[in-house]
C-alpha cells in the first residue's frame, strides 16, 4: 500500500512560500516504491508503443 499512500502524498501536497510541509515529505521507502511502481507500469506501455510503431 505505500505506493497509493505515496501517490496521495504526491496529489495533497501544496508549495507554501516555496517549501513543502514536511508531512508531506517522502520517505525513502515511499520514493524507492514509487520508482518501482512507476517502472512495472511504464516499461510494458513503452515496449508496446514501440511494437506499435515498427508494425
Amino acid at each position: 500500500m505505500t505506493f497509493f499512500e505515496a501517490l496521495s502524498k504526491l496529489s495533497k501536497r501544496k508549495k507554501v512560500d516555496g517549501y513543502y510541509e514536511a508531512g508531506f515529505m517522502l520517505t525513502p521507502k515511499e520514493k524507492q516504491s514509487l520508482i518501482i511502481g512507476f517502472s512495472v507500469i511504464g516499461i510494458p506501455i513503452l515496449i508496446c508503443l514501440l511494437f506499435i510503431i515498427l508494425n
